[in-house]
């Protein structure tokens, strides 16, 4: 049977005549009784019997119902999901953050996101701004949020935020009682910082090479949440990106921004060719909010 003789079958029985049924599905009259005659003539069978002016569905026809009105009733979903996905009330978003960005602006965007758009999957993934990178171009993720200088012209790259380097350290610390932390003041510190290859280890040793400064830098590691917590540990002070310890705010550590400053920025990025949503529109604009709030504050 085709789509088409399953919707004139179920008008009919709907409206229990052929007039009933062309009113129905808006077609006229001699249509909808050629195409019941050339159902029942391909199925071998008669669907109607006429009983007091009305058409009664055969037995046969009867059989048929529960099937028919499950079609009907996953056409019916299909259409409520079509316009829900137009809403952007539907459908699934894959978002990619390095770590810190993952727990500060992604993990913020999500929880108001998912009170509008409670339908819409969300998957969010924690990697290195490489892997990202590599990620969005190959289409596997709708959209990074990541650090550093990034030329590619197969993206469309958009600033989100801006901020500095930081020094964190226990609150009880001589520093802690500076407003900023001069590169001098580290002299005989242990430094605990990112690991050869990260972006952000480059800043750092620029600015003790500009200064001619050398500290201990014998703790290295991948994520801003491992300083963090080495520094809570007593095992010296990080140098780190801003945006984690905002998040998460760790008891008895106290930051103290860099001086001279040391810009960072984290940057939307997507496929430029790309389509959007309308529920990835609607979490791209979350994301700039909370953005242009943290400046507000700022």
């Amino acid at each position: 049977m085709r789509l088409r003789q399953i919707e004139v079958l179920h008008a009919i029985m709907q409206t229990g005549s052929v007039t009933g049924a062309a009113k129905l599905l808006n077609v006229s009259q001699p249509s909808v009784s050629t195409v019941l005659q050339h159902m029942e003539a391909q199925l071998g069978m008669q669907l109607f019997r006429r009983s007091g002016g009305r058409l009664k569905p055969s037995p046969e026809a009867e059989a048929l119902l529960p099937e028919v009105s499950e079609i009907f009733r996953r056409v019916n979903r299909l259409s409520q999901n079509a316009r829900s996905l137009a809403r952007g009330r539907l459908g699934r978003i894959t978002v990619a953050g390095t770590l810190a960005l993952s727990n500060g602006y992604i993990v913020d965007a999500v929880s108001i996101f998912g009170q509008s758009h409670p339908d819409v999957d969300v998957t969010i993934h924690s990697l290195q701004t490489p892997d990202i990178i590599e990620r969005v171009m190959a289409r596997e993720i709708n959209l990074g949020v990541c650090y550093g200088e990034i030329n590619n012209s197969g993206l469309f790259i958009e600033e989100l935020a801006k901020g500095a380097m930081i020094c964190v350290m226990p609150e009880n610390h001589p520093l802690a009682n500076k407003k900023s932390i001069e590169i001098t003041d580290l002299a005989g510190e242990t430094l605990i910082t990112y690991d050869d290859g990260d972006v952000l280890r480059a800043k750092v040793e620029s600015l003790f090479e500009e200064f001619d400064v050398h500290p201990n830098l014998s703790l290295q590691v991948s994520q801003t949440i491992t300083a963090i917590r080495l520094v809570h540990h007593g095992a010296g002070l990080a140098l780190v990106e801003p945006f984690y310890f905002a998040a998460i705010q760790p008891p008895g550590l106290v930051a103290r921004p860099i001086s001279p400053v040391q810009q960072l920025s984290a940057y939307l990025i997507r496929p430029v060719d790309a389509i959007e949503s309308a529920a990835l529109t609607a979490f791209i604009e979350i994301l700039r909010n909370i953005a242009r709030s943290d400046k507000s504050k700022a």
